[in-house]
């Protein structure tokens, strides 16, 4: 069963809250009206009491009120209303009853005393009808003792709040049916701007990352999302950009490999040769491998390091230590060129052992490779404010800057026409920069007159 959509729901609640809100004034005005029906029935009564005690004490004589029946009828004006007067021993003097109702015994009020609302007794007749009763004494023409007893049927209120209550039903009903209606209708017209955004967002593929959404016009509850979709598409376009350009990148690095591989073992197929230049060419051939075999294994670091596949072995590490290290291995590889190396790294750094010194070997195969012979690559720490610096320092050619920015791409070279046997294949920079961000420090780089300095920047312990 599919779900209702937002605008369903939002509508439903809309409603729902409209009924609420209907209900309670409802509530309200129904209550209200039935204190004040209650009121009036009320004040009728007690009026209708000092009326027939005024009447009374004002007659020449019981027998002429007797007389006129109708008067009293008149003055009732309805069948719902009753009026007894009683002498003392319970005869009585008008009975106007049209029911013929037997009527509870009730305490007389005192003739001097001024009936009030809570002296009126709501009493519920056998038959069922409800009924408003007030009892008071009352003096006849010649001092008499009477009781007077005036009364209502409620009857017709019960009638009228009974219509008002399935009006109120109905209003109700109609009203939260109404609200529904209308907040659809408006909701679907509010949600129109995100119908247009899905529709700028169904348009987008791979050959059109480049696209925006549409920012213009859109509602303020909307911007955000906006914004934010526009810049996860951008973060999409550029690594889109990226894996094109890695995928192409790629494809060039292993060509050159492969394109010497099918030379030199067509051209061993296609003539004689002795063992020895058979030999030559295997080890030309070997070279070739294990170009590719580095390679490979440099994209499987950076794939694993990017998809955080490898938990880092963090320890206190002696600095001086591991730059004594690093100096022995490339001190064989230094000589060749007439470079010295030298270690100035003191004091300790957490990190990952292993990485840190492939980071810190790229970083000094890299300065062999470039410095100027019988200059000196330097090592050496410097600190700020909650960072350790670790810095490869050598003189070489200065690096021009639009190449600055460039260098920790992948397969990107200053010059490529100085790849040599068993560098990093242009990987060796970017492997540094996967290490850094694995440790969440950062790599920077700085060329000059001076020499070009590469920097680690770790979390200072």
């Amino acid at each position: 069963m599919p779900a209702r959509s937002i605008a369903w729901r939002l509508a439903l609640a809309f409603a729902a809250v409209c009924a609420l809100v209907l209900s309670a004034i409802g509530v309200f005005l129904y209550r209200s009206l039935a204190s004040e029906l209650a009121w009036r029935d009320d004040m009728a009564l007690l009026g209708r009491l000092e009326q027939v005690r005024a009447l009374l004490a004002d007659s020449d004589s019981l027998d002429a009120l007797q007389a006129r029946p109708r008067l009293y009828q008149n003055m009732l004006g309805n069948l719902d209303s009753l009026l007894l007067v009683r002498r003392a021993d319970g005869s009585s003097v008008i009975a106007i009853n049209p029911r013929q109702r037997s009527l509870p015994d009730m305490s007389a009020i005192p003739r001097d005393q001024t009936p009030q609302r809570r002296d009126v007794l709501t009493w519920q007749a056998p038959d069922g009808a409800e009924l408003a009763l007030l009892s008071g004494e009352a003096r006849g023409p010649n001092g008499e003792l009477l009781t007077v007893i005036a009364g209502k049927v409620l009857s017709e209120r019960d009638q009228m709040l009974g219509s008002y209550r399935l009006r109120l039903y109905l209003a109700i009903g109609l009203g939260a049916l109404l609200a529904f209606a209308l907040g659809l209708v408006l909701l679907r017209r509010g949600l129109l701007p995100l119908r247009k955004l899905s529709e700028a967002v169904r348009g987008i593929d791979l050959r059109s990352l480049d696209q925006r959404l549409p920012a213009a016009g859109t509602p303020t509850e909307l911007l955000e999302p906006v914004q934010a979709l526009n810049g996860m598409l951008a973060r999409l376009d550029d690594s889109f950009q990226r894996l094109s350009q890695f995928s192409a990148d790629l494809a060039h690095e292993i060509r050159t490999p492969l394109h010497t591989l099918l030379a030199s073992n067509g051209q061993a197929l296609n003539h004689p040769r002795s063992s020895a230049e058979y030999q030559e060419v295997l080890a030309s051939n070997m070279e070739e491998f294990e170009r590719l075999k580095r390679m490979a294994e440099n994209l499987m670091f950076l794939a694993r390091a990017e998809q955080a596949e490898r938990a880092l072995d963090l320890r206190v590490l002696d600095l001086r230590e591991i730059g004594d290290e690093l100096c022995d291995y490339f001190e064989a590889l230094a000589d060749d060129r007439g470079i010295r190396l030298e270690n100035a790294f003191s004091g300790e750094l957490l990190a990952d052992q292993q990485l840190l010194q492939r980071a810190l070997g790229n970083l000094l195969a890299n300065a062999v490779r470039h410095a100027d012979a019988g200059s000196v690559i330097s090592l050496f720490r410097r600190d700020e404010p909650g960072v350790c610096w670790l810095q490869v320092h050598n003189c070489g050619p200065v690096i021009a800057d639009e190449h600055l920015g460039k260098l920790f791409d992948r397969f990107y070279r200053v010059d490529p026409s100085r790849a040599e046997p068993g560098d990093s294949g242009g990987l060796g920079l970017a492997i540094v920069q996967s290490i850094m961000q694995l440790h969440g420090g950062q790599v920077r780089v700085s060329s000059d007159a001076t020499g070009t300095a590469f920097e680690l920047g770790f979390a200072a312990i």
